[in-house]
């Protein structure tokens, strides 16, 4: 052996024996502080924590900070509990805001989008499935085949979401598709999804589904349009008919019910008068019946004052005059003797 070799080593070795020691020490300390570091953890306020003892489920956690068994006795995953995830179906949104930036459709997404109606036509269906998690134990263990796994969660809802999609879609028209329909639709996706996820205990809730766009394929798109401006100008023009016709019928409504009251009124008014006439007759007759020539002079007298306030000119003859000789307007007057 080399002697200077041997004397490096054997340098090495009573180095070793000085320092081992002090070596263990530090490694043991840093052990101490690695395994004091895996004894808290914190869990954020959207978020839960499920804590796993040697591999089995231990409890759920709140948001907060919290303590647990060194590792690898315990472990610990952060599910987003209170946040709403969503997931796209037959495009990408590149930027979100106010004016939102789309990605170009790739060949999956137009495949996906693409949809067959009950009239066998076509459409293309854009729609976004917004979700949360409402059971984070439920969310770990039984969608993703073990803790870790949950990732697999988004694969689930977008095979539920296709396969309930192309089924609603399925068994309406392409005109409710298009137009009429689509709330409709979105709010029986919602429905189903959610009935299906429950089936499969995946911890998911459903927020919301809506159709961000649904329209014709690109070669007849043209012709559906033409469709739809003739359907809008046919609403346009029954609405205007119903708006006229709404105007004119209330008038025609006011006219006649006016003219009704007016001719009950009128015939009010005329059976009043009857009746009143009818009731002075038979006033005057009952005062006839009790003294009849009274009576009957109070009458005549009564209606010759009224005759007479409607003469200009009265001539008063003694009854017991034989002969009447004729007076002569000499004077020009307009009456005669009075």
């Amino acid at each position: 052996m080399d002697p200077e070799f041997a004397e490096v080593q054997a340098h090495i070795n009573r180095v070793w024996l000085l320092y081992r020691r002090r070596v263990y020490a530090v490694l043991a300390v840093l052990a101490l502080l690695w395994l004091g570091m895996t004894m808290y953890y914190k869990v954020g306020p959207d978020s839960e924590g499920v804590v796993l003892r040697l591999g089995e489920y231990s409890k759920t956690a709140q948001p907060g900070l919290h303590f647990k068994l060194p590792w690898p006795i315990d472990t610990y995953f952060i599910v987003p509990v209170r946040k709403v995830q969503s997931l796209e179906f037959g495009y990408r949104t590149e930027e979100a805001g106010r004016r939102s930036r789309y990605g170009r459709q790739t060949d999956d997404q137009k495949t996906l989008a693409r949809m067959l109606t009950a009239d066998l036509n076509l459409a293309h269906v854009e729609w976004v499935v917004q979700y949360r998690i409402k059971d984070a134990n439920l969310y770990l263990f039984r969608i993703g085949g073990g803790a870790g796994h949950a990732i697999n969660a988004a694969d689930l809802i977008q095979d539920v979401s296709e396969s309930v999609m192309r089924r609603i879609i399925g068994d309406v028209s392409v005109d409710s598709v298009i137009t009429t329909g689509r709330e409709e639709i979105a709010d029986l996706a919602e429905v189903e999804m959610q009935r299906m996820l429950d089936s499969y205990e995946s911890g998911i809730h459903i927020v919301t589904v809506k159709l961000q766009s649904a329209t014709p394929p690109e070669k007849v798109k043209d012709a559906f349009d033409a469709v739809n401006r003739a359907k809008q100008n046919k609403e346009r023009v029954v609405n205007d008919a119903k708006g006229e016709r709404n105007d004119v019928i209330p008038e025609a409504r006011g006219k006649r019910d006016q003219l009704i009251l007016e001719a009950e009124g009128y015939a009010l008014r005329k059976v009043k008068e009857a009746n009143g006439r009818a009731n002075a007759f038979l006033s005057q007759l009952l005062e006839y019946e009790k003294a009849p020539a009274i009576t009957k002079t109070r009458l005549y007298i009564e209606a010759m004052e009224v005759v007479l306030q409607q003469v200009d000119e009265k001539i008063i003859i003694d009854e017991t005059i034989e002969g009447v000789l004729p007076l002569l307007n000499l004077g020009g007057t307009t009456g005669g003797a009075r």
